[in-house]
């Protein structure tokens, strides 16, 4: 009766039938699994086009340049010491030991995906941004929304400063810009919280924080159903929407800007939309650039985490053949900016001449792609990893992709709904 109860506790709280079967495994049998585990996920990224025999099998490419990125001895030891630990530490610990081993090879794309099971499932109802000027909050359940605008002074007993580098060995990042990007996303799950020791007593996390004009307060936050909504500050506390987050949703989208006579095009993912291919999409916005042509034309991959390089094409050739008549490019970037996203800022900047404005890139421009995916087979556990390597940089091996025109965009500006990024480009062209 106990059982079937937590089945259906589990079923509720939207687990994998994996996640279920392992729950329900002997200690014996959840140690073969890991070790079965961990032997196909050694295979897996080993691999070099030769089938790999384990249950199921897999035939693939492994990680390229295995023996660089992951040294023998090290990876090794790392593999030794994980099946060493698999009868004395929990599921969650397992999978945190994971992420650091892959991410140790400080490639970006390389990771592991954050279960819904093994303790990840609870996290807590709030959503971090680290703004250059300090990690704040916002997004918030109802029950926290105190907490909207707020700027983050202590996470537990941290700092967010003296807590980055203590998680920066589980992240993949190539630079310090994509680990802050990243890191709001990893301390939210409850099994996160746990392993770094921020969880008190009862469970819950204490934040000191700060809202501009009051006195600092602490608040008591629970990790709870991941699928709670959260209201954003913008709702929360009715501040202005800025332009670029004013179609939340939408892959891409353009509008004029009659009063700086500014063609602006934002560029969220770099797929094609099946409701309006994108190069329908590219037609109609340079249709609105023969109608109306622009002073300047502003292109935002701030929020766009890649996807297909390839799929801007139409866009970029036809700027290209109208430059003499649409006056100056300008390509907003930022800690988001990522993958083909990233490739595409240097492409228009390369092929246009485009000004690049902003923050700097969460990746290097010389850098591994081409994800491939590696699922182990009985925790179900997700890894990435990279098969192609992409020299982009002229250069040198810089280590971000820095903008011509530096315009970071504070919490105060973000509380006022302003885009200095945006009036930097429209004031750079007049």
């Amino acid at each position: 009766m106990r059982s079937a109860l937590r089945r259906i506790l589990l079923l509720a709280a939207g687990l994998s039938s994996a996640a279920l079967a392992q729950d329900q495994t002997t200690p014996a049998e959840r140690e073969a699994h890991w070790r079965e585990d961990l032997q196909f996920f050694a295979a897996g990224l080993r691999a070099t086009g030769h089938s790999v025999d384990l249950h199921r099998g897999i035939s693939t490419r492994g990680q390229i340049d295995f023996a660089k990125l992951y040294p023998k001895a090290r990876f090794d030891a790392a593999m030794e010491a994980l099946e060493a630990d698999i009868p004395r530490v929990s599921d969650a610990e397992m999978v945190l030991s994971l992420m650091r081993l892959v991410a140790s090879a400080n490639v970006a794309h390389n990771g592991v995906n954050m279960p819904l099971s093994m303790g990840f499932f609870a996290r807590l109802p709030l959503t971090f941004h680290w703004f250059p000027d300090g990690l704040a909050v916002i997004g918030a359940s109802p029950e926290y929304s105190a907490a909207l605008g707020t700027r983050v002074l202590r996470i537990g007993s941290m700092t967010p400063e003296q807590l980055l580098p203590v998680i920066a060995p589980y992240i993949a990042h190539e630079n310090e810009v994509w680990l802050r990007e990243q890191a709001v996303g990893f301390l939210r799950p409850q099994a996160v919280l746990q392993h770094f020791g921020l969880l008190d007593q009862d469970g819950r996390v204490v934040l000191s924080l700060d809202k501009p004009g009051e006195p600092p307060f602490t608040l008591s936050v629970a990790p709870g159903d991941p699928r709670v909504t959260r209201i954003p500050m913008t709702e929360g506390l009715h501040t202005p929407v800025p332009l670029f987050r004013s179609q939340p949703g939408k892959d891409y989208w353009y509008r004029y800007l009659p009063d700086s006579q500014t063609l602006f095009i934002q560029y969220n993912a770099c797929r094609n939309d099946p409701k309006l291919p994108f190069s329908e999409f590219a037609r109609q916005a340079l249709g609105e650039a023969d109608a109306h042509p622009p002073k300047r034309v502003v292109i935002d991959l701030r929020q766009n985490g890649g996807g297909d390089s390839r799929v801007i094409g139409p866009l970029k050739s036809g700027l290209a053949s109208r430059l003499k008549a649409i006056g100056p490019v300008y390509v907003l970037i930022g800690p988001s900016t990522f993958s083909s996203a990233l490739m595409n800022a240097i492409e228009l900047h390369r092929a246009l001449h485009a000004t690049l404005v902003g923050e700097a890139a969460g990746e290097k421009p010389n850098s591994y792609g081409e994800v491939k995916l590696l699922t182990l087979p009985n925790s179900k556990v997700v890894v990435r990893y990279t098969t192609k390597y992409f020299a982009l940089a002229k250069d040198g091996d810089p280590a971000a992709l820095e903008p011509d025109l530096a315009a970071p965009r504070t919490l105060a500006d973000a509380l006022a709904g302003r885009d200095p990024v945006l009036e930097a480009a429209i004031a750079a062209g007049r």
